[in-house]
């Protein structure tokens, strides 16, 4: 009775672990956290790809960061401080309607790219 029990318990938590999204959780207070790494594969800036990791409630971005990439500092650095507070706060609809940061152009382009996706993925998995 006992490794019937252990059995079906490891095969639930199995089946549960697979059953995860690794691009997407929901966090406690009911946001959605998205990280568009595998996502956004073919979504290049000017050195390679700008993943993200967006936070998202109600249709609405709460938080963005940028994750590892190679990107030149000091461009990346003016996209951040320029750029992502223009996301916090919108509507995803709105997500096309923020500026590129100009003289970084690629680098915010592909960020936008990369909120749009997590965008679709969000509102197709919430």
């Amino acid at each position: 009775m006992k490794k019937t029990i252990i059995i079906f318990a490891v095969a639930l938590l199995m089946s549960a672990a697979s059953c995860s999204d690794p691009n997407m959780h929901r966090n406690s207070d009911g946001s959605y956290t998205i990280v568009t790494t595998e996502l956004c594969n073919d979504i290049r800036g000017y050195n390679g790809r700008v993943p993200a990791e967006v936070t998202i409630k109600d249709g609405v971005i709460q938080d963005v960061k940028i994750l590892e990439n190679k990107e030149t500092p000091s461009y990346l650095e003016r996209v951040e401080r320029e750029m992502l507070p223009k996301f916090r706060g919108i509507n995803l609809s709105e997500i096309s309607s923020v500026d590129a940061v100009s003289g970084a152009t690629f680098t915010s382009r592909a960020l936008r790219k990369n909120l749009e996706a997590a965008a679709e993925y969000y509102e197709e998995r919430k």
